[in-house]
């Protein structure tokens, strides 16, 4: 089965979050750096400040400026579905994109137009359900 491609973001901010929750079970209980996040999850470090900022933005981590400063994850993973995730790192994103611009005109062009679109918003909808049903916590175990 062929795999569509989509930003790396999502299992990014994913991985980020998993490494959080892991330390803090381990008993860590200082802030993380981006530094230390970016080396431990082969992530490059301009990436993990972009994911980390669409996080906080989001409510899923907390920050803290200066030299003992970082991240802390802002809720426990069984709060966090991977929906609110994606959300994060890929808001006002459509999901498909629909080339509409097109010199054919009439109504077969248009129901083309209308059915293409249509099938596509209900898969962008059927998979935020199920996104939305995973919890962080349930990727662990």
């Amino acid at each position: 089965m062929k795999q569509m491609a989509y930003s790396t973001a999502l299992s990014q901010a994913t991985a980020i979050l998993i490494y959080a929750h892991g330390l803090i079970a381990d008993g860590c209980s200082d802030y993380l750096s981006t530094r230390l996040i970016s080396e431990q999850l082969s992530i490059p470090v301009p990436t993990t400040v972009k994911v980390l900022r669409s996080l906080t933005d989001a409510g899923l981590i907390r920050t803290k400026e200066g030299a003992k400063g970082g991240i802390l994850p802002a809720k426990p993973p069984e709060q966090i579905t991977l929906l609110e995730v994606f959300d994060a790192v890929e808001s006002g994103k459509a999901l498909f994109k629909v080339h509409t611009d097109v010199a054919l005109q009439g109504e077969a062009t248009d129901t083309v137009k209308f059915k293409l679109t249509e099938s596509l918003r209900q898969a962008e909808t059927a998979m935020r359900d199920s996104l939305e049903k995973v919890k962080l916590n349930e990727l662990l175990g």
